[in-house]
């Protein structure tokens, strides 16, 4: 692969066409949902062109390389486009472009990549905010793309927009600056993918003092599939690989539990613990 810097796109955003705006393109392939099980967009292919349908906003498509084309409702919604662009379409187009990606959030440190999934409402975002604060480079907030090569994966920092709510922000202060709804920009460089977390809210423990559990090899394949972003509007060949790849990192990728008692107070002392399991060697 030449890597995500040559794959990844730029928007272009054509003329509105209001007779197509609220019409789907054609079969639908693929859906994209909320945490609350809400539609957001759905997806399907025509010919060698993929798409993906907004139904309020527009419709993205793309190809296998170039950049995307969007078909807004209406004039006016740049602002929006370029920001669903960056957090749902970016991700799909790459994921068509033969890339992997976990739904996590992630931090870098010297060892490589640190994802952290969880089902939505965790607290991943968050988590990986204060340990950011920490001193980690803050690498992703929602998802971690990937790649295997030669049985390893590796992964590529996308432009994303921090979200970060009024209750963090207090214990936390300003999230680290990062690319805001413009074109794309990353660096070409890649990191290992070092180490995957399953983040899982658990009362019974002592706030501030998460217990970590390492994943056995047999069950890393079903933590991964549970948190990977599948690619449903690609064919056979692109299925296969999708588990192949999956495999192939739930071979070489350490992969822990991560429980935790949720405490905001206690946050900073709980992103320190996770800091510092995470810079250990794997097990």
């Amino acid at each position: 692969m030449a890597g995500v810097a040559a794959a990844l796109p730029r928007l272009h955003i054509g003329v509105p066409d209001p007779l197509r705006a609220h019409v789907s393109p054609g079969a639908v392939l693929q859906q994209w949902r909320d945490h609350e099980g809400r539609l957001i967009a759905t997806g399907g292919r025509r010919g060698d062109t993929w798409w993906m349908h907004w139904q309020t906003l527009a419709t993205f498509w793309f190809g296998e390389h170039g950049s995307v084309r969007a078909e807004p409702i209406r004039n006016g919604l740049d602002g929006e486009l370029r920001d669903s662009f960056v957090r749902g379409v970016i991700p799909v187009v790459l994921l068509a472009r033969g890339f992997e990606a976990l739904h996590a959030s992630a931090i870098l440190v010297r060892q490589g990549v640190v994802a952290l999934c969880g089902t939505s409402g965790t607290g991943k975002s968050t988590t990986a905010l204060a340990i950011a604060s920490l001193g980690p480079r803050h690498y992703s907030d929602d998802t971690v793309i990937y790649e295997v090569i030669e049985g390893k994966a590796f992964t590529s920092a996308l432009p994303f927009p921090v979200r970060i709510d009024t209750t963090a922000r207090q214990i936390l202060g300003d999230p680290p600056r990062t690319v805001r709804f413009g074109e794309p920009r990353i660096e070409s460089r890649s990191e290992p993918l070092h180490r995957v977390y399953h983040m899982v809210r658990d009362a019974s423990l002592p706030r501030a003092h998460p217990a970590f559990v390492p994943v056995s090899p047999a069950r890393r394949f079903e933590v991964l599939l549970t948190h990977s972003h599948p690619f449903d509007m690609g064919g056979d060949a692109r299925r296969r690989a999708f588990i192949e790849h999956l495999m192939a990192i739930a071979q070489t990728v350490d992969v822990w539990e991560c429980r935790f008692a949720p405490s905001l107070p206690d946050l900073l002392a709980l992103a320190a613990a996770i800091r510092e399991h995470a810079e250990q060697k794997p097990a």
